[in-house]
């Protein structure tokens, strides 16, 4: 029934005694160990006070495959709950491959780093082992700050030794009375939260906040108590930065005595049934009554903090300006009548840490007192010892061991560059500095580089999902964006990485990327336009060709030297891209001359009607679309010239749309622009000439096209029967085009 660790220096004996031991003997009391640990707090603590981390870590690679993993999975509980540097280095040694292969286990050990990242709750905290009289007892406070209401505020974990006296027990969260009995407290009665205000000996009023607080959960109570001098006076009850309870409550206790039964923990009489048992972070009195706003701004620095209020940089979350402003504009920390966080004790003495400046509410000194075996117990995050060892750096050596085997393998583990992502981006999303060093160190490009010459299978579904969630996250982030252009540009646009993976993962992200992706709002200050339509072009070209480029076009294609999509999927995918470029294009209303630049140079160079035709569609579409810039874009880039290469194409469809793209360009010139442009090169005779390349038969598919250009009523739609008879509205415009019919027809 009781199965919290009494003697922490016998868990090493076990340790020592378990080497003697068959592996079988060994299996079964490392799995109930591991679930003793589960059930508190304090036997994690126990083990960490005994450094059992180092302990494993020296025996896992000479242990069986079994044992391993029940010593993985412990290890994981550890270390989720605290892992110094020295653990921490020694553990990444023992990752540390040579000639090709992991050490023994170490792929197993990767795992922890899944739990690592993971932590709930504060680094720092009050232990109370829910023992007679174990509380922090606070000196004897002179006047009750209630003239602007007051606010109690903490975050708690319950952590019960068992569920036994569940009935009986009513451990108490704060208790602060006279010698009389008058004055305010709050205890649990199951997993009810009961706020007392006591006026005289026996009388009071309850008010029960009907929340259902569980246990080995941490939650943010705060109780807030609104002072009305001619009404009834009222109580609000937050968990979690949300409102739970409200109620009235006459609760104002009017009396000039001392408050010298103060205890945070128990009450007055301390007995077994009235002590909180679990842990409690830092904690405050508020000489006023907090605002539901700046409750839920408290919140936002989540269950570590043990600050006043002071300093806006003092905190590692990115939160919103106005949470900022609320927590830092000085009302808050003026307003601190005591605060004791777990970081500031010497020995048993608690030292009350409110800002100097602010008036003591004591008697005398200030400082309180933990009684029993109430303990201040400060932990190590992976987060505080990664900085520790070098930063974010120490990831990169693992990256480059992708492609190494297990002992007993041929085969790299496709796992391992799934967990190690997922990792980085936990840490990445709960850390300021994280982000900043990845930025300075260019970790995306390091990874991107390692993913690029490591073997293609560990591109997977699982892989793409972290990169696209975490997409997700940096782009809904104000201080995101330069991080999302590092990944943006080293991997998610990045060819080689993607070119050889299933085709289903290939398609997800350019799915993701042509839809989701360039909808949200700040990805047009994370990707540079013009450069990434650039890089999208050249993958195209080199990547994500119909049919080889290099006899025809001469261009030396990549993405040869594994599985790549077939013809079909080909397609589908720069489908997708296209569709990317030309949101991107469209998105400002106008295209810039460098990307329509791009455009044309790949219409130039390549002489493969398969690799040309789509992109000449997107050239119509735009041309189309946006004829105001896209026009006067391309006359300054001559864009007609490379028409004019185009319809010497033996394919019918590539005429037609440089025919079509041609007649856009046609309409929307000025007549003087338009005869300097066409009539000074003769470019109507060229127009016959090249026509009459492959004329042989001429089909009503290329008339329709040049009736359009006559008319200037020109479609995106190929049409292949004959066009409706014009009516009166229909003018010809380009006469000269009645010359060029003629010679084609005869």
């Amino acid at each position: 029934m009781n199965f919290i660790i009494q003697e922490p220096e016998s868990i090493v004996c076990m340790v020592e005694l378990l080497d003697k031991c068959e592996p079988t003997c060994q299996a079964e009391i490392w799995s109930i160990f591991t679930a003793i640990l589960k059930k508190s707090v304090r036997n994690l603590q126990a083990c960490t006070e005994v450094g059992l981390i180092q302990q494993v870590l020296h025996r896992i690679s000479t242990t069986d495959s079994m044992i391993a993993d029940l010593l993985v999975d412990m290890l994981g509980v550890l270390a989720s709950y605290s892992i110094t540097v020295k653990e921490l280095k020694l553990f990444f040694s023992k990752l540390q491959g040579e000639k090709g292969q992991w050490p023994r286990h170490a792929v197993k050990l990767l795992s922890v780093l899944k739990y690592m990242a993971h932590r709930n709750g504060p680094d720092s905290f009050f232990s109370f082992p829910g023992k007679n009289a174990a509380a922090i007892a606070l000196p004897p406070i002179a006047r009750w700050p209630y003239q602007n209401g007051f606010t109690f505020h903490t975050w708690i974990r319950m952590d019960p030794l068992n569920n036994i006296n569940v009935d009986k027990d009513k451990p108490y969260l704060y208790c602060f009375r006279t010698s009389k009995g008058m004055g305010y407290s709050a205890h649990f009665v199951g997993s009810c939260l009961i706020v007392t205000s006591l006026k005289s000996k026996g009388k009071g009023f309850q008010h029960c906040v009907k929340y259902d607080f569980k246990p080995q959960k941490w939650y943010m109570v705060t109780l807030v108590h609104v002072y009305n001098r001619w009404k009834n006076s009222e109580i609000s009850c937050f968990v979690n930065g949300e409102l739970a309870s409200f109620g009235d409550i006459a609760w104002f206790v009017n009396t000039s005595d001392t408050f010298d039964k103060c205890f945070l923990g128990s009450s007055e009489t301390a007995d077994v049934n009235r002590v909180f048992c679990g842990q409690m972070g830092a904690v405050y009195l508020f000489g006023e009554a907090l605002s539901a706003a700046q409750i839920l701004a408290i919140y936002q620095l989540g269950p570590g903090y043990q600050g006043t209020f002071k300093y806006k940089a003092e905190s590692d979350l990115l939160f919103a300006e106005h949470h900022k402003t609320l927590l830092y504009d000085g009302k808050l920390s003026s307003s601190i009548s005591f605060t004791y966080n777990p970081c500031a004790t010497d020995a048993q003495l608690c030292l009350e840490s409110s800002p100097k400046d602010n008036a003591s509410i004591f008697v005398h000194s200030p400082h309180a007192l933990m009684l029993q075996d109430v303990k201040a117990v400060v932990t190590h995050s992976v987060q505080s010892g990664i900085h520790s060892i070098g930063g974010m750096q120490v990831l990169f050596p693992l990256f480059a061991q992708l492609d190494y085997c297990r002992p007993s393998s041929q085969e790299p583990d496709t796992s391992v560059c799934c967990t190690l992502l997922s990792f980085m981006m936990e840490l990445l999303k709960n850390s300021v500095a994280m982000q900043e060093q990845v930025l300075a160190c260019k970790g995306f490009l390091v990874i991107g580089y390692t993913l690029e010459k490591s073997s293609k299978m560990h591109v997977t579904r699982p892989v793409l999902d972290i990169v696209l969630a975490f997409s997700r996250y940096l782009s809904n982030l104000q201080n995101g964006i330069y991080l999302l252009k590092q990944l943006c540009d080293h991997i998610m646009f990045n060819p080689a990485i993607w070119i050889h993976a299933p085709t289903k993962v290939q398609l997800m992200l350019y799915t993701y990327l042509a839809t989701e992706f360039i909808s949200t709002v700040t990805i047009y200050n994370a990707v540079r336009r013009v450069g990434t339509v650039l890089q999208i072009m050249h993958t195209l070209k080199y990547y994500y060709w119909v049919v080889n480029p290099h006899d025809c076009s001469g261009v030396i294609p990549k993405g040869v030297d594994g599985p790549r999509p077939n013809q079909k999927e080909i397609l589908s995918l720069r489908a997708f891209l296209l569709l990317f470029i030309k949101q991107l294009i469209m998105k400002d209303h106008g295209v810039k001359e460098d990307e329509l630049q791009s455009i044309l140079n790949y219409l130039l160079t390549m002489h493969e009607d398969e690799n040309l035709i789509d992109v000449l569609q997107l050239l119509v579409a735009l041309m189309s679309e946006h004829p105001g810039t896209m026009v006067q874009a391309f006359d300054q880039r001559n864009g007609i010239r490379v028409m004019y290469k185009l319809l010497a194409s033996k394919n019918e469809g590539i005429r037609v749309q440089a025919l079509k793209v041609m007649g856009y360009f046609l309409k929307s010139l000025s007549p003087k622009r338009k005869s300097e442009v066409m009539l000074t090169h003769g470019l109507f005779s060229l127009l016959t000439e090249r026509l009459m390349l492959h004329s042989n038969p001429f089909t009503m598919t290329t008339y329709n096209s040049l009736f359009e250009i006559l008319t200037e009523q020109i479609c995106t739609q190929v049409i292949h029967k004959q066009h409706p008879d014009p009516d009166s509205n229909v003018k010809i415009v380009n006469p000269r085009k009645f010359l060029l019919c003629a010679a084609l027809l005869s």
